[in-house]
C-alpha cells in the first residue's frame, strides 16, 4: 500500500475490486462534470469493462453519456480524434452519432488524475443515443441497414478533412496500436505445438500480404469498431456509437471487424444470409471493397489471441490450439470456422 495525504496506508488502484475501482473513479467523474455547463439532476453507472460509463440526467430533462476512459487503452490523441470525427458527423450528415459535449474551457476531452487512482483517466461527455443495441434485432433487414451505415460513415470519412492535429495512426496490420507483440516477437507461439505454431507463422504472412495488397487510394477516417454491439436500433433507424476506436483505415478492414463479430454471434448457417445482406445495404451506396474479407478477419484472430497473451497468458495454450486449428481448417479451403 501507499501513504496517503493523512498519512493511512491506500490500496494501490490495481489491487482493488471493480467495486472498489468505481468509487475510486467515481471521484474524478464528480470533478469532470463539474468542468461543463450542465446542471446534473442524476447521475449512475452504465457498464464497466474497460472504460467506466456513466448515464447522466440534466435538470432539464437532458441525457448524456460520460465516458471515462481507462488509463493506457486508447492514448489523449485517439480520443481527440474521436471527438473530431463526431462533431463532423453532427454537422455534416444526419447519421445520429452521439454529440460531443464540450467543457467549458473548450476541451473536448478532460484529462483526470486523483487520489489513489492509476494514471490519468479521461473524461468525454456526449448526447445519450436513444434505441435498442442491434444485437437483439439481428435479421437481414436490419443488416442491409448495417451495411447502408458502413457505407455512408466510408463516404463521409473519405471526403472529409481532418484538423491538422488529428491522429495520424494508421491501422494496417494485425497490430497497430503501438501494442507489443506477445505472439510473434515476445515468444508466446512457442508454447504451442509444432503445427499450432506453424500455422501462426502462415496466418501472419497471410495477414500481411492482405493489408499490402489494399489499395492506398483506400486510405480514409474509419469507426473500426461497427459491430452489432456499437450500434441502436432507433425506430427503423440504426444510430452508430462508441467511436474511440477512430482510426486512419480501409473499408475492406472496417467490415472485416464488424462482420467477425456477426460470425462470432450468429453462427455459421446464418451468417452467409446476414453477410449477404449487408452486402446488398452497402452496395446500394458504395462498390463492395477489393481484398480478401476473411484474411483480414484472421488478422483480428491473431490481435485478440495477442492480447489474450498479453493479458491472460493461463489462457493462451486452449486459445492457441484452438486458432491452430482455425487457421489449418481455412488454409484447407473450409473457409473461416470459428471454435464453439
Amino acid at each position: 500500500m501507499t501513504p496517503a495525504s493523512g498519512g493511512e496506508r491506500v490500496r494501490p488502484f490495481a489491487e482493488l475490486s471493480p467495486v472498489g475501482k468505481q468509487r475510486r473513479v467515481a471521484r474524478l467523474a464528480a470533478e469532470a462534470l463539474k468542468a461543463y455547463d450542465l446542471r446534473v439532476s442524476s447521475v449512475r453507472v452504465h457498464a464497466f469493462a474497460t472504460n467506466l460509463l456513466y448515464r447522466v440526467r440534466s435538470d432539464t430533462g437532458g441525457r448524456y453519456m460520460l465516458r471515462m476512459a481507462f488509463p493506457g487503452w486508447r492514448t489523449l490523441a485517439d480520443l481527440e480524434a474521436e471527438a473530431a470525427w463526431l462533431e463532423a458527423l453532427q454537422r455534416d450528415t444526419d447519421i445520429g452519432a452521439p454529440a460531443i459535449v464540450r467543457a467549458r474551457g473548450g476541451e473536448a476531452v478532460l484529462r483526470m488524475r486523483g487520489p489513489g487512482v492509476s494514471d490519468d483517466w479521461h473524461a468525454t461527455l456526449m448526447t445519450w443515443v436513444d434505441g435498442r443495441l442491434l444485437a437483439h434485432h439481428l435479421d437481414e433487414a436490419n443488416l442491409a441497414r448495417l451495411g447502408g451505415l458502413f457505407a455512408r460513415l466510408h463516404l463521409h470519412g473519405r471526403a472529409w478533412a481532418p484538423p491538422a492535429d488529428f491522429s495520424q495512426r494508421r491501422f494496417e496490420a494485425f497490430l497497430s496500436r503501438g501494442e507489443p507483440d506477445e505472439l510473434f516477437e515476445g515468444g508466446a507461439i512457442e508454447g504451442l505445438g509444432e503445427d499450432d505454431r506453424a500455422a501462426f507463422e502462415r496466418a501472419r504472412q497471410w495477414v500481411e500480404r492482405a493489408y499490402a495488397g489494399l489499395d492506398r487510394a483506400d486510405l480514409r477516417v474509419i469507426h473500426c469498431d461497427l459491430w452489432h454491439e456499437n450500434v441502436k436500433l432507433d425506430r427503423g433507424r440504426l444510430r452508430p456509437f462508441d467511436f474511440e476506436d477512430t482510426v486512419w483505415g480501409y473499408r475492406l478492414h472496417d467490415l472485416a471487424m464488424g462482420l467477425l463479430d456477426l460470425l462470432e454471434t450468429v453462427g455459421p448457417e446464418r451468417y452467409p444470409h446476414l453477410l449477404a445482406a449487408c452486402r446488398d445495404g452497402y452496395e446500394r451506396l458504395l462498390p463492395w471493397p477489393e481484398g480478401d474479407l476473411e484474411v483480414l478477419q484472421i488478422g483480428r484472430l491473431l490481435w485478440k489471441a495477442n492480447w489474450v497473451a498479453r493479458f491472460q497468458p493461463a489462457s493462451f495454450g486452449a486459445m492457441g490450439a484452438a486458432y491452430g486449428g482455425v487457421f489449418r481448417g481455412f488454409e484447407g479451403g473450409g473457409g473461416l470456422r470459428l471454435p464453439n
